[in-house]
């Protein structure tokens, strides 16, 4: 039976390079593994956090170093087996050295190498040394200048995470290190290479699940493989004996009343565990196991029917001539996600590495990252191409909760070199040893080719960027390794531009700076109808910004930074997009919430007006998407967590809290809202109840208009009571009231609120007349009434005389709803809970709670 020596824990550091202030340098520290240099810096004081302030750029030395780790293991025994030395993962160019013999070479963040080394270890002591080059030379001659690519154009040669060469979210952090563990492996006369699982086919008799096993023998007998699959109880349900007659043995495990795996908000998550035994001479000699979810899955494009809603929304999207959207005459087409034959509509958004060291991130702040995205009511997570593979513990939270997980393969936002053979050779290696190690996840929903790469070509164009790569690397080996499970070329895709909004996927990113325009160029006052026009079939990246809240500002800043008014410090931490020369995303963000709020006061009430610009835009866009379902087939913002400590497109940020943009997701993408929406163009009031629930519903509705200044007693100048009844999976319009009934009763001194109820819970979706910085508020007397502590959290009940807007709860807690507004004479309970993140974020004693609110 194979047994494992772990090399993970302390080793050795040694560095060599230039100094600062001119002069060679020398470091020897002890090291973290698994790690990264600059985190064992950190730990022995030779840089500052490069999270806090400007002190990223006093570590940009590190880069230019070399680097080597070096530890001593004890071997009691040979045995007669192979010895396998497994690096689950090398940043990035590095020599191998065992017992002073030169290994291996490696060239690839993302690959396990498993070396060979049964001739080259020895009884006792052995020393292990990988020596790390520096990234500029392990790309030496490469001809990436001039390359294009988004950023910097050298990262596209090395085969590693491609955000840290800096992105317009975190700065440049180049590091190097053993950033996943390794070990020794001393294995028996065969070994399991691969174990697969997955669904053939669910029907009216059961499911047909394919088991598939690869082995290696280095036996003269014959070899005997055991299979069983286990329900989610752990009993089993079917099993097999066979002789194992080659390196590879495929069989079908037919399961009568399978328990089927579903997404979030579906049904349940159940997991069946596969397990495999090779048995020899002497007994077994290698085991392996995996959890699976029985489930299907397809992505279906249906074009637009001649006369349909969705063929005159086309028209209509066409019709605003934007150079995305080129196809001419051709049809329209859907784009759903079919689970188990259910449309699923995919809300969600777009993750990248929590750490720009991912070595050091610890599995509580996934637990607390994943619980987030759950609670959120998200649906769909998009790992970007831009980070890196994560690892089994987000994928086992993922197949848990039921989060699906569309996964690029690992290149963004460049013109990769697929004209090199050394540098492709390398590519399909990744991604065969992805594929492999990723494929029995249910969780795991599509497979994309990249980032970006061919996004201003068209789906029929034959060069363009990343093609080669799709047709020759991973969309063959995903056809071939994988092909139950839908491939798109690159993200986005379809049309005659790989952008359109009316033919497969679109990123709204793509149209950053024609947003940032109106922005700019307009007063806004039309906010709504412009968000409104935005819409794709799909769209893998929608962008919204905001600031984090001021408790998590004052982590990464001092007060000072905090408090002045050119926000400088800020401005550094929300970084920017190459492509913005006349202002930043930063100025970006401020103008918006200038002209969008009421005028702050100060410093910090201005940065909280930019977080509220987050949510309210954020909430805006997820229930227009929703109301245009079918059409739309689902929507994921940029972005859902942070690399480094930001203030910029997340929706949580690096430590874990929530910002406004979250609780604006959280607020509309609950399984059943209420939404209202003035449409000028049909001269009417549309009042919406938006159905992602598997089942039809039906409810009671209230319309009220009630005054912004008055008490509980004389608040409402204006009641309508309706009944409504929606079908599973729809959004359905259950009111309309024409603008000449509603517009003279609105005004800047009132609001429109519509209440929803029934056997699904209750909502309410508020209306006001023109931008929220309108709005007549008077002192609202909002308040917290009580609070009650818990072990891991507690309660507090909030409560105001008059309406009160856009109420904040601050402080460093999770939050069951924030940013939210209370009528008049009303009291809610909201709930908050410490974080486990395992980052410096989970402090255990009671922290003080502020309300905060506009009036």
């Amino acid at each position: 039976m194979k047994r494992s020596i772990s090399l993970t824990g302390v080793w050795k550091l040694t560095g060599e390079g230039e100094r600062t202030g001119g002069g060679p340098g020398s470091i020897a520290i002890d090291a973290s593994v698994p790690g990264h240099v600059h985190q064992d810096l950190l730990a022995a004081g030779l840089i500052p956090d490069p999270g806090y302030r400007k002190q990223a750029e006093e570590c940009g030395w590190v880069e230019h170093w070399r680097w080597s780790y070096r530890r001593e293991f004890e071997v009691d025994r040979l045995e007669d087996g192979r010895a396998t030395l497994v690096f689950e993962g090398l940043d990035t160019f590095a020599d191998i050295y065992l017992n002073g013999t030169r290994l291996a070479r490696t060239d690839n963040m993302f690959v396990r190498y498993r070396f060979d080394v049964t001739g080259q270890l020895r009884t006792g002591t052995n020393e292990l040394e990988i020596r790390f080059r520096p990234v500029a030379e392990g790309i030496g001659d490469k001809p990436y200048a001039g390359r294009g690519a988004a950023f910097t154009s050298e990262r596209l040669y090395a085969r590693r995470m491609q955000c840290t060469f800096g992105w317009d979210w975190v700065g440049r952090l180049v590091s190097y290190g053993i950033w996943r563990p390794v070990r020794l492996d001393f294995e028996d006369v065969a070994t399991i290479d691969d174990l697969y699982v997955h669904t053939k086919a669910i029907d009216g008799r059961g499911a047909a699940v394919g088991i598939a096993l690869e082995a290696t023998s280095r036996s003269r007998y014959p070899l005997r493989a055991e299979l069983a699959i286990l329900d989610p109880s752990g009993q089993p349900v079917w099993q097999a004996t066979r002789k194992l007659l080659g390196p590879k043995l495929e069989l079908t495990a037919d399961l009568a009343e399978p328990e089927l795996w579903w997404p979030a908000g579906y049904g349940g998550q159940p997991l069946y565990k596969a397990v495999a035994k090779l048995h020899g001479a002497s007994g077994v000699v290698d085991a392996r196991e995996c959890s699976f979810g029985i489930r299907t899955a397809r992505i279906e494009q249906l074009q637009d029917r001649p006369g349909s809603f969705e063929e005159r929304m086309t028209g209509k999207l066409r019709a605003r001539g934007t150079e995305w959207d080129d196809n001419g005459d051709r049809p329209g087409s859907g784009f759903a996600l079919l689970v188990n034959g259910v449309p699923i509509y995919c809300k969600g958004a777009n993750w990248v590495p929590c750490d720009p060291f991912p070595g050091r991130i610890p599995d509580p702040h996934y637990d607390n990252l994943l619980r987030l995205a759950r609670e959120a009511g998200m649906t769909m997570l998009r790992v970007w191409g831009g980070g890196i593979y994560e690892p089994e513990a987000f994928w086992d939270r993922c197949d848990r909760l039921g989060l699906l997980v569309f996964q690029d393969f690992m290149m963004a936002c460049g013109t990769y070199p697929e004209d090199d053979e050394e540098w492709m050779s390398s590519l399909v290696s990744e991604v065969e040893g992805v594929v492999r190690s990723l494929r029995s996840r249910p969780s795991l929903i599509w497979w994309n080719g990249d980032n970006e790469n061919g996004m201003f070509d068209g789906e029929e164009d034959p060069g363009y960027p990343g093609r080669t790569i799709s047709e020759r690397i991973t969309g063959r080996l995903c056809a071939e390794l994988d092909p139950h499970r839908p491939f798109l070329p690159t993200s986005p895709f379809g049309g005659n531009k790989n952008n359109s909004f009316t033919i497969g996927t679109a990123h709204y990113t793509g149209s950053l700076l024609e947003m940032f325009d109106v922005f700019h160029g307009t007063d806004l006052r039309h906010y709504r109808s412009y968000f409104a026009s935005l819409l794709s079939r799909f769209c893998p990246e929608f962008p919204m910004f905001g600031t984090p809240e001021i408790h998590t500002l004052r982590r990464f800043m001092s007060e000072e930074d905090l408090n002045d008014p050119t926000f400088d410090m800020l401005e550094y931490h929300t970084r920017n997009h190459p492509a913005l020369v006349d202002y930043s995303l930063f100025r970006a963000l401020l103008t918006l919430a200038d002209k969008l709020m009421p005028p702050a006061v100060s410093t910090v009430e201005r940065i909280r007006r930019m977080s509220y610009a987050q949510h309210e835009l954020t909430r805006l866009v997820v229930e227009i998407y929703r109301r245009n379902r079918p059409y739309t087939g689902g929507i994921l913002f940029w972005m859902f967590n942070d690399c480094w400590p930001a203030s910029g497109w997340s929706l949580v940020d690096y430590y874990g809290y929530p910002k406004g943009g979250y609780y604006g997701f959280k607020k509309a993408a609950r399984p059943v809202i209420a939404s209202i929406e003035r449409q000028e163009g049909e001269s009417r009031y549309a009042f919406w109840v938006c159905n992602d629930m598997p089942e039809a519903i039906q409810g009671k509705g209230m319309l009220r208009i009630l005054t912004l200044n008055g008490l509980i007693d004389e608040a409402a100048v204006w009641t309508r009571a309706f009944d409504f009844a929606v079908e599973e999976g729809t959004s359905s319009l259950v009111m309309t009231l024409t603008l000449e009934e509603l517009d003279v009763l609105l005004d800047h001194r009132r609001v429109l609120v519509m209440d929803i109820v029934g056997s699904f819970g209750e909502d309410r979706s508020v209306h006001h007349a023109g931008i929220p910085a309108d709005l007549d508020l008077r002192p609202s007397g909002a308040r917290i009434a009580s609070r009650t502590e818990g072990p891991d959290g507690g309660s507090l009940v909030v409560a105001a005389d008059r309406y009160a807007k856009a109420v904040l709860l601050h402080g460093e807690y999770v939050f069951s709803d924030n940013y939210f507004d209370l009528l008049p004479g009303e009291r809610r309970t909201i709930d908050y809970r410490r974080l486990t993140t395992g980052t410096g974020a989970n402090a255990q004693e009671a922290r003080e709670i502020e309300l905060i609110s506009w009036n």
